[in-house]
């Protein structure tokens, strides 16, 4: 973790209200890996007093290289939308823990609601560079107007299935309606049906499928879907939580979620968590 003043080498909008920011750290090597976050200072002032937490949208072909992906949801990150290509802008990271993808896995699914789909194309990212690795990515929004990022997936070789709450792009419905039918070409409930016969009681996670991973980003009640159909399914699941962070390294307690070991910090224990540890109210 370091606080540095980073140069703002593109501060462009992508989208209405969604905008992609690339800075540069200059001499610093950020060691940023998937699923972790900045701390940023969106004005120049002190107000706003609180920094705005902001996921690693991509990491450059160097690492002192990071585009961030943010949408406008209030004074912070509109004064953000106002900085200007070549000034500097006060961050503080890499933070938190990212994603973590074990050893064996060779089939990815990507679920992201809105903008749940800014960390998850870092991971995108570092999955390509493996061969025989298949990515496939649910893009849920609200219409096709925010459906963002789905060139940059293609472009890495992974297939995108886009859904839109009205049906004005891709299948109608929720992101979560359509990951079941993902999850079944890969017949993963013939290994839980199996274990079960052996052993009639719940199968546990260290028995899940390890072939096929399951990464979502997106509002709670995403990710609870996602929880539950994951452990029909016997699959690994990790999520990154949307949370307000005050401090953004665990001092604050503002931004605790409950799971099966006690109160854990989404910006310091997290943002990413395992599904299955999650006690959902």
């Amino acid at each position: 973790m370091q606080q540095i003043k980073a140069e703002i080498l593109l501060n462009k909008e992508i989208a209405s209200s969604h905008f992609k920011m690339v800075l540069n750290l200059g001499k610093v090597n950020s060691s940023a890996r998937p699923g972790q976050f900045l701390h940023i200072r969106a004005g120049t002032a002190y107000d706003p007093l609180l920094r705005r937490p902001i996921s690693i949208h991509r990491i450059g072909s160097t690492p002192n290289i990071i585009e961030l992906l943010y949408k406008i949801e209030g004074k912070g990150t509109q004064l953000m939308s106002r900085r200007s290509k070549g000034t500097y802008i006060d961050i503080i990271g890499p933070l938190g823990n990212g994603f973590k993808v074990p050893k064996g896995q060779s089939n990815f699914i990507l679920m992201a609601g809105g903008m749940g789909i800014a960390p998850l194309i870092a991971l995108a990212d570092s999955l390509a560079r493996f061969r025989k690795r298949t990515i496939t990515v649910i893009l849920g929004a609200k219409t096709k107007d925010f459906i963002i990022c789905r060139k940059e997936l293609r472009d890495i070789g992974a297939k995108v299935i886009v859904v839109t709450e009205d049906g004005s792009e891709g299948e109608k419905g929720l992101a979560t309606a359509v990951l079941e039918s993902v999850i079944e070409q890969f017949d993963l409930r013939k290994n839980a049906t199996a274990l079960s016969l052996r052993r009639p009681q719940k199968v546990t996670i260290s028995e899940y499928s390890p072939e096929v991973g399951l990464y979502a980003c997106g509002p709670s009640a995403m990710l609870r879907v996602v929880a539950t159909i994951a452990k029909y399914y016997t699959m690994q699941a990790q999520g990154s939580f949307e949370e307000r962070m005050g401090c953004g390294v665990g001092a604050c307690l503002g931004c605790a979620i409950q799971t099966k070991a006690g109160y854990k910090r989404v910006c310091k224990d997290g943002p990413v968590f395992d599904l299955e540890d999650i006690v959902w109210e």
